[in-house]
């Protein structure tokens, strides 16, 4: 929201952020570090009020997302489900809402006195017809699946991680109120589905003592009431069911939104990104295979308790029956389901194996197009399809094995019950009523047991699903530190002497100054060390021995603090697939339509975006296309100049370019007035002789 709508309004003293998030940390269940929280002083000139409130939750692991809502009705939805409101006035005052509880809601104010009470859905209905109206925050975590990751568990620093059962656990942990109101409509729905037998019982005894109609319409009244209303609660289960995984889709991709641009490089290492985030792919799984589960599942196992139930109250041997009847239960899961989830995970492995040898093959038609790697391609996918039909053949013995047994236990079961049954009534042990009721029971009960037979498979891919997602929030995200302002003017940028190390290789790199406003130009032999110092410069991999400062501040601090103000970085081709605009501005605040066309004239892309269809606003693929090699370097070096950095770092892209080029670029790259330290990397002497100086770096 633009700035400028809240020119009146007073910021937030200190005492007050601190308080407010502190009482919003203990509803989120996130401990707040003093260090966490800014100083008003360290606020930048022309912010918004609200910066210091929200770049301290945002250090603190919490996201404030200004909404706005039409009544209090609203609001209350979002406290029913946990999310704390932060309501800023225009005289710096703050109030935090939060544990909403039926009909109330918990209100803590800080202006000069700290109070905190409960206030009825009327009185935060009228919260939000004040005039002005107060700016309205919701409050969640950064991370929403961290209970799901591995440091949650103990594990972190540890190559062990918490197994699928625990994480699905702790995923459903966060919905449990609503898992909770599913469990409890499925009992009442499974009592009263107990009508049925229990109505037929009835009939079958007054059947056998006459024949009159009164009972038998009493009868199929209370049957049909009993019955719709487990259906209708049924139907509200479907519908919470429904909630829960619309839930855990929106938690996951919100938590891997906030996880991946943020990612721990190094712990990337020897993996492939794009491959690796194919696995958010089973978040279907796991929504689908948890409707099962809380669907399915839980009334099967409440009808087969209640059943069982049932059946103890009418004779001892049916109780005994009971029995036998859990401990063919309790074989069929754990025994016969040994390594029913290993398997399928292996599975699953083996699965993501073909799709990443198939995202390699069409991506690289150099190789398997024209240079004859056809054969490789088709040889490799039927070595990696047998793999998996190998581990899918594992896994379906253990599905097989306990289908195989619960359909003989549901046919020795229903035979066993009916011959007991008869027995007793011979006997005079039970009623002709109870021994129909009693086949019935146990026919819904075995029936069930064999459903769950095939059931337990979506329970296998469930766990496989879980399991793959779990790695991907077991990437650890480095935290994100704001410096707030510094000093006006081109940066200055020191390092000590530093080392890098890799397979086969490494480099040292002697330290060195950069005064600010200078252009330096680092060349060498070194393409290994000199890659990386470019790389550690734009805080894009940590220096395993040394230390890179930017303007006095550590450099992977410098480049991810102020939305890259301090830094600018422009070397890897990274193009996303989104509009021209938003691949030069990357949704920075403060960088307009005019500034994006400033910088695209500047490095001569204004008649390439005129000819394109939709101007600045046509769509790019992943990689750039429709635009050439040359125009995405372009592309690259504005992105770079829209923010205009105190430091600029050109990591090889000049040398891919036509000397003409470089030319008419490099009275942008370097005004004649700094406005930003430049350090250029390149081999190209031309460029070279452009700067002021040159630091070389050799190879050891």
């Amino acid at each position: 929201m633009d700035s400028s709508s809240f020119s009146d309004a007073i910021a937030p003293d200190d005492q007050s952020i601190l308080r407010s998030l502190t009482r919003i940390g203990q509803s989120l269940g996130l401990p707040i570090d003093l260090a966490d929280v800014l100083s008003n002083e360290s606020m930048p000139e022309d912010e918004d009020p609200l910066w210091v409130l929200q770049t301290s939750a945002m250090q603190a692991g919490i996201v404030l997302d200004e909404t706005h809502v039409d009544s209090g009705a609203e609001a209350f939805g979002f406290l029913s489900e946990g999310n704390p409101i932060v309501l800023a006035y225009n005289d710096g005052s703050l109030r935090v809402l939060e544990k909403a509880n039926w009909r109330s809601v918990e209100m803590f104010t800080t202006n000069d006195q700290v109070n905190s009470k409960v206030i009825s859905r009327y009185k935060l209905g009228q919260l939000f017809t004040t005039s002005p109206a107060p700016r309205m925050l919701i409050a969640r975590k950064q991370f929403e699946c961290d209970s799901v990751s591995a440091t949650s568990h103990g594990h972190a620093g540890d190559h062990a991680s918490p197994t699928p059962m625990r994480r699905f656990i702790a995923l459903l942990n966060l919905d449990r109120r609503d898992v909770w109101m599913v469990v409890l409509f499925a009992l009442v729905a499974g009592v009263l589905s107990l009508a049925t037998p229990l109505a037929v019982e009835s009939l079958v005894n007054v059947v056998s003592w006459g024949t009159q109609f009164q009972p038998l319409i009493v009868l199929g009244l209370m049957l049909l009431t009993c019955l719709a209303i487990a259906g209708v609660l049924r139907l509200l289960q479907t519908v919470v069911v429904e909630i829960i995984q619309r839930r855990q889709f929106v938690r996951i991709a919100s938590d891997l939104a906030h996880r991946f641009p943020r990612a721990n490089q190094e712990h990337l290492r020897g993996e492939c990104p794009r491959e690796l985030a194919n696995r958010f792919f089973d978040i279907m799984t796991i929504q689908k295979a948890t409707a099962v589960l809380l669907l399915d599942g839980v009334s099967i196992v409440l009808t087969t308790v209640l059943g069982m139930v049932v059946l103890a109250f009418y004779h001892p041997f049916l109780l005994g029956f009971d029995i036998v009847l859990v401990i063919a239960m309790v074989s069929f899961i754990w025994v016969l389901g040994r390594g029913g989830i290993r398997t399928s995970i292996e599975e699953s492995i083996a699965k993501y194996h073909v799709a990443h040898w198939l995202q390699d093959v069409i991506a690289q038609p150099s190789v398997f197009k024209t240079s004859g790697g056809e054969g490789l391609a088709i040889q490799r996918t039927d070595r990696l399809t047998a793999d998996y039909i190998a581990a899918r053949q594992q896994q379906f013995r253990v599905v097989i094995r306990q289908v195989g047994f619960a359909i003989t236990v549901q046919i020795i079961a229903s035979t066993a019950v009916l011959a007991l049954g008869g027995w007793l009534v011979i006997g005079g042990a039970l009623t002709l009523g109870q021994l129909v009721a009693s086949e019935l029971i146990v026919t819904v009960v075995v029936g069930a047991f064999a459903k769950a037979g095939k059931s337990l498979e979506k329970f296998y891919d469930l766990m496989a699903g879980v399991d793959k997602v779990g790695h991907l929030v077991d990437i650890p995200a480095d935290q994100r530190i704001e410096i707030g302002p510094v000093d006006e003017g081109p940066a200055q940028v020191t390092w000590s002497n530093l080392s890098f190390r890799g397979t086969a290789w490494s480099s040292k790199i002697p330290a060195a100054t950069i005064q600010p406003g200078e252009r330096v130009a680092i060349t060498g032999d070194d393409i290994s060390g000199r890659s990386c110092l470019a790389r550690s410069i734009a805080g894009l991999i940590d220096v395993p021995e040394g230390l890179i400062q930017i303007a006095g501040i550590e450099a992977a601090q410098a480049a991810t603090s102020g939305m890259g103000k301090l830094v600018s970085y422009a070397g890897a081709r990274d193009i996303f697939r989104g509009s021209v605009r938003e691949n030069i501005d990357l949704g920075r605040r403060g960088i307009g339509q005019h500034r994006v066309r400033e910088v695209t004239g500047q490095v001569g892309l204004t008649a390439t975006i005129e000819q394109l269809e939709n101007g600045l606003q046509t769509t790019l693929q992943t990689g750039g296309y429709p635009l050439s090699e040359e125009q995405i370097l372009r592309l690259l070096i504005a992105r770079a100049l829209a923010v205009r950095p105190k430091l600029l770092v050109i990591d090889g892209l000049l040398d891919d370019l036509d000397e003409s080029v470089r030319a008419a670029l490099w009275p942008h790259l370097a005004p004649e007035t700094p406005s930003w330290t430049l350090i250029v990397f390149t081999n190209r002497k031309d460029v070279a002789e452009r700067c002021d100086h040159t630091l070389f770096i050799r190879r050891p």
